[in-house]
């Protein structure tokens, strides 16, 4: 949050003035990050193709068209409100992320990317793959939050799954590098790490 302890100015004015320059860096998101913000609002859910890209249009500008056709053609199954949260998952958190990590992949920094992709198997909001959901994984509180949708009732196997994604975050938390992944490469999505 600008103006917390220890963040004087703007992420991008941050970065732009080598304030991360030297140090590693682990940064992700996890795969649908924007339905928890639209799965239960139903003038979103209830969008017409021409409602997203007018709702897209306020807040894209002129791209907003583009932007929708490209995601509903990688999409072709999927509603107007799920395009539209697709691109909201993309604009409001991957993309910055990415760029994130390709300003500094590019200049010679140990950076590692990470995409969580666990979504319950019984999903009956579809919220996928949504905002926070791997903070259980990473903290292994599963059994705080029962008959949560987001993670539906977690067995061994996402147990596992946590320990693997807690321990690669651990390990780079104490060493700046994690073993098991691939350092990241600018603009490369094969050297992102996914987990689900």
């Amino acid at each position: 949050m600008l103006g917390g302890p220890g963040v004087p100015r703007d992420l991008q004015r941050a970065l732009a003035h080598g304030a991360l320059e030297g140090k590693s860096l682990l940064i992700g998101t996890t795969r649908d990050g924007a339905t928890v913000f639209t799965a239960f609002d139903p003038r979103i859910q209830n969008l017409t193709a021409s409602g997203a890209l007018d709702l897209l249009t306020g807040q894209l500008g002129e791209q907003a068209h583009e932007v929708y056709q490209r995601h509903a053609a990688r999409l072709p199954q999927a509603t107007p409100a799920q395009v539209f949260t697709a691109v909201r998952t993309d604009e409001l958190f991957r993309n910055g992320s990415l760029r994130i990590g390709d300003h500094h992949a590019a200049g010679g920094n140990a950076t590692y990317v990470y995409q969580f992709d666990y979504q319950p198997a019984e999903d009956e909001h579809a919220l996928g793959a949504t905002h926070c959901v791997e903070l259980p994984f990473l903290f292994n509180t599963f059994d705080a939050y029962p008959d949560s949708p987001m993670l539906g009732r977690p067995t061994d196997a996402e147990r596992a799954l946590g320990h693997t994604f807690a321990t690669g975050v651990a390990e780079f938390v104490t060493t700046g590098s994690v073993n098991d992944w691939l350092p990241y490469t600018p603009t490369t999505a094969a050297r992102i790490q996914h987990f689900g």
